[in-house]
């Protein structure tokens, strides 16, 4: 089955440039975001574009013209739908998503478009805060554009260039499956903890 999917993935390498867009894009979408497993589902599409010999220069402007367009998107929808969208779901049930990301804005500022882009449980709203808080348009597409190439080139390229080199039959051992699973615990307790971070500073804020 694996080799008919490496044999599928090198016949059609489209495949992996339109996925790893559509991740992008949907990992950088307000809420969305949220539901989306991003990073693990790069890691996968950029190991296996590595291993079927995907341009690595498409593989990371389709990425990082996804990331782009879903921090747009979130940006406009904040910037024109600001007055209703605490009063809809899912904004109603979790007002603490736009709360947090309007702290974490006023804190950094601008460059929270670009540190936001990095921080997986507010990731998905700053561009949606930003739009809200009527941030300046052009610096707004500037920063934008940086965090995408920073971000591109820190998730992909790792995942591309061990795909190179790496054996997938190995990779779907069961002691690949394990390293991975570990490898994903461990980004999850990072992301937790950062998130309870975020959540104590904010309480002592208010304090």
């Amino acid at each position: 089955m694996l080799d008919s999917l490496i044999e599928f993935l090198n016949a059609n390498p489209d495949f992996l440039l339109i996925s790893v867009f559509m991740v992008a894009l949907c990992e950088s979408l307000a809420v969305i975001g949220l539901i989306v497993p991003g990073v693990g589902l790069i890691t996968a599409i950029s190991i296996l574009a590595g291993n079927t010999a995907t341009p690595v220069l498409l593989l990371l402007s389709s990425a990082m013209l996804g990331a782009f367009i879903g921090d747009l998107l979130s940006f406009i929808l904040g910037r024109y739908c600001q007055p209703h969208l605490t009063n809809i779901w899912p904004f109603t049930r979790h007002p603490n998503w736009i709360s947090d990301g309007e702290s974490f804005f006023k804190h950094h500022g601008g460059k929270s478009i670009f540190i936001g882009r990095f921080i997986g449980p507010i990731r998905p709203f700053i561009p949606m805060v930003a739009g809200m808080m009527k941030m300046n348009f052009h610096h707004f597409l500037i920063l934008n554009g940086l965090s995408a190439v920073a971000w591109g080139v820190v998730y992909l390229l790792p995942g591309y260039y061990l795909g190179e080199s790496l054996n997938l039959d190995w990779l779907f051992s069961w002691q690949g499956i394990l390293i991975l699973v570990i490898a994903s615990l461990i980004a999850f307790a990072i992301t937790l903890n950062i998130k309870k971070s975020t959540a104590r500073k904010k309480t002592n804020n208010d304090l």
